[in-house]
């Protein structure tokens, strides 16, 4: 209904007499930061299947150092602060549908903790044997628009990780092997 308001004040050249922006709060690039400082290195980007139950890698892999502050990207409220398989996790409810994790980190807040972009959420945890990192300690950070994954790293205005082909299946009317159709 907006959009035709708007068409149509546009095409008699006069204002509609309310404010054109949408009032839903957006994640603008520029209030976003890196939840490691200085900017790290990536060492494993973020890889999406076709289906929610393929494989993949659903967030990033930053290089940190053990101890070293974890801050949140950007301002929302910590919706969890806790330990998942034996990991600690924490996550922050950023509105409008977004939702940034963080793993392994000894967390410093509390659920239902409001907090600002570059607030200390906790500390990088180094882990043992079964790290996915390893040698590397590293920071997982994963990010969900209305549950589903994203790669963080749009967020900061870094550049994605590589395309990566996903293997298909062949089409029903090609004869495999032969090179012909039907």
């Amino acid at each position: 209904m907006t959009s035709l308001i708007l068409i149509l004040a546009a095409v008699l050249g006069f204002s509609p007499g309310f404010p054109i922006e949408d009032d839903r709060p957006s994640a603008s690039v520029s209030q976003w930061r890196w939840p490691l400082s200085p900017r790290p290195t990536v060492e494993r980007v973020f890889v999406l299947g076709p289906h929610p139950w393929s494989p993949g890698h659903r967030g990033v892999d930053l290089a940190g150092a053990r101890g070293q502050p974890v801050v949140a990207p950007a301002e929302g409220t910590v919706s969890f602060a806790g330990v998942v398989a034996g990991m600690p996790v924490v996550s922050i409810d950023h509105g409008d549908g977004l939702v940034s994790s963080f793993e392994p980190v000894r967390t410093r807040v509390h659920r239902g903790q409001a907090v600002l972009g570059g607030a200390v959420l906790g500390e990088l945890v180094g882990f043992g044997p079964g790290s996915h990192c390893l040698p590397v300690v590293c920071l997982h950070w994963g990010t969900r628009r209305e549950g589903v994954y994203i790669d963080p790293l749009e967020l900061v205005g870094a550049e994605p990780g590589p395309a990566v082909l996903l293997p298909h299946r062949p089409l029903p009317w090609f004869r495999a092997g032969t090179g012909s159709f039907w």
